[in-house]
């Protein structure tokens, strides 16, 4: 029993260090090539008049230093969600992580949808209690004006639409 124990720290601690390994080496690797990119260069004539640009300052010429503009800010909730989303690409959690994001923002559409319904029957059932003598225009465009017997019926069908689904 202890072995076993023993081996799933391990695991676990082994797991732990590969994760902070990934984003440290991320952050370093970016950090050094960010920092090379913007290096100062060094503009210069020739013999034949052509103009040249080099790193490093050419010897026994004159050149013009032309310094390197300060690289863009970096938003670093931005940055830090992508770096997120590279490990998660490199885990091979991304499509489960994205599967997850869609069912949550299709849950919340349905849910806003479900409200939108129910405000709507609420607000229909509203009118046919307040109004016992209202017109209502049939599917062929016709205007009549509703029975009692049907405006009982339409009640009762719009409250049990709001009993089953708006809980």
């Amino acid at each position: 029993m202890t072995i076993r124990c023993l081996y799933c720290l391990v695991k676990w601690s082994l797991n732990m260090f590969i994760q902070y390994f990934h984003k440290s080496l991320v952050f370093f690797v970016l950090f050094f090539m960010a920092s090379s990119a913007f290096a100062d260069a060094y503009k210069w004539m020739d013999a034949e008049g052509e103009t040249n640009y080099t790193q490093q300052d050419p010897v026994n010429i004159s050149a013009e230093l032309i310094k390197a503009p300060p690289p863009p800010a970096i938003d670093p909730v931005v940055a830090q969600q992508e770096i997120d989303i590279l490990i998660e690409k490199q885990d091979g959690t991304f499509e489960e992580k994205e599967k997850q994001r869609q069912r949550v923002a299709s849950a919340a559409a349905e849910q806003k949808q479900k409200e939108e319904y129910c405000r709507a029957n609420r607000h229909n059932l509203q009118l046919f209690q307040d109004n016992p003598g209202d017109k209502v225009v049939d599917p062929e465009g016709n205007v009549t004006r509703l029975t009692e017997e049907s405006r009982q019926q339409k009640i009762a069908e719009i409250q049990q639409n709001i009993a089953e689904h708006c809980k």
